[in-house]
């Protein structure tokens, strides 16, 4: 595999994983889940950022990366929240 494709997968896998991720937030059985397939997400979205900085592929605003890191994110920033409130 070349880098461009590398870049191009990273990008669509961090999205695909960072939805599944928030879809996981539905019921609180999955946040087990949730919570591992936002680590998954924040790799993917690691390696097409860092791809993207390296070696500028697209000259586009915002690396797809961007937007499954946001959205891998989600999950736990659900669970700290989850987490404080019903801390006593």
């Amino acid at each position: 595999m070349n880098v461009k494709s590398v870049y191009k997968l990273s990008g669509y896998l961090s999205i695909v994983v960072g939805i599944i991720a928030v879809l996981c937030i539905y019921r609180i059985q999955y946040m087990y889940y949730g919570v591992a397939l936002s680590i998954l997400g924040f790799i993917f979205a690691s390696i097409n950022i860092f791809l993207n900085e390296k070696h500028y592929f697209e000259q586009e605003k915002y690396p797809k990366g961007y937007i499954g890191m946001f959205l891998s994110s989600l999950p736990v920033i659900f669970l700290m929240l989850i987490i404080f409130k019903f801390k006593k």
